[in-house]
């Protein structure tokens, strides 16, 4: 992750834009491997989560000071939702009385091949597990 001490309309442009990509790859990485993983009432799930303190938060609060959004990649059950990993892709902190930005370092191909191998492992895993069934 990169330090970002300018949070100014340029960098807001920047986040919006790594974010909205970073969207539509979610979906993408959804709608590929859906399929391979809805048996057993199991559904992947791929998305961007943008949070303050834990709670929801919108693309416009990207400068509030504990705001962070990650890629994250699990399985939901009926039940449940099981997180199985996460890309960080910006998070906002106050440091000695500024605000302070740290942004991914990967470009969007870069998160993109991470979260297929993840995906492929998870996939691999739960091959694994029904041998052993």
């Amino acid at each position: 992750m990169k330090q970002i001490v300018e949070l100014n309309e340029q960098t807001r442009n920047q986040i919006s834009a790594i974010e909205q990509k970073c969207e539509k790859l979610a979906e993408k990485l959804l709608n590929n491997y859906k399929t391979d993983f809805q048996t057993g009432g199991e559904n992947l799930v791929v998305d961007l989560i943008r949070t303050i303190k834990g709670r929801s938060a919108s693309e416009n609060d990207v400068f509030k000071v504990d705001y962070e959004s990650i890629l994250e990649l699990g399985i939901e059950t009926e039940e449940d939702f099981y997180p199985n990993a996460y890309i960080p892709i910006w998070k906002c902190k106050q440091e000695m009385f500024h605000s302070v930005g740290y942004l991914t370092n990967l470009d969007i191909d870069s998160i993109e091949k991470k979260m297929m191998i993840m995906i492929e492992e998870m996939l691999a895993d739960r091959e694994e597990g029904e041998k052993y069934e």
